[in-house]
């Protein structure tokens, strides 16, 4: 057997596998993944765990199928950000994301992503093109986190007030 069989139970393989779907997946490649014997219990699970708002379905080719739900995964990163992050250390990965993009803004003599991808059309070498796309891939990624970031702080105070006036066991954020 394998390990994680062993240290894990059927549904506990199920919701690992499928809280990590990058695409949808059918009901028989989850469980395949996740080593599990049934197809039932493999069912069940998912569709438990889309009651709970954690996956979502969708029609492909007559067949359902399963994927993280993009919202829940947007929320549960924010609320990732306050509980591991201060203020300060949030702030600091936004200056950061604002340095490297105006470090690529004077390398690359562009005001903004959008000059930058356009420059893909003029004579450039392929190793020059290359570079332009992977400095794009990375600035599309910097301004997914800089949002992210941006909601995180904004939530940050308010997420506080509501951890300091009750008493529940919701995680405190590590300011």
């Amino acid at each position: 057997m394998d390990d994680w069989t062993e240290m894990m139970t059927a549904r506990d393989r199920i919701e690992a596998v499928a809280l990590t779907l990058r695409e949808p997946r059918s009901v028989n490649w989850i469980k395949e993944q996740a080593a599990v014997g049934s197809w039932e219990t493999t069912k069940s699970q998912l569709e438990y765990l889309t009651d709970a708002g954690q996956l979502t379905t969708v029609e492909i080719d007559n067949d359902t199928r399963y994927k993280i739900d993009p919202m829940r995964a947007y929320l549960d990163h924010i609320q990732e950000l306050v509980v591991e992050n201060t203020k300060n250390e949030l702030r600091d990965e936004l200056e950061a994301i604002a340095s490297e993009i105006a470090t690529w803004k004077r390398e690359y003599d562009v005001n903004s992503i959008q000059e930058l991808e356009a420059s893909l059309g003029e004579e450039l070498t392929p190793e020059e093109v290359r570079d332009r796309r992977k400095v794009i891939t990375y600035w599309e990624e910097n301004e997914h986190h800089r949002q992210l970031l941006t909601n995180a702080l904004g939530l940050y105070d308010d997420l506080s007030a509501q951890d300091h006036g009750s008493n529940s066991s919701y995680p405190r954020h590590a300011d």
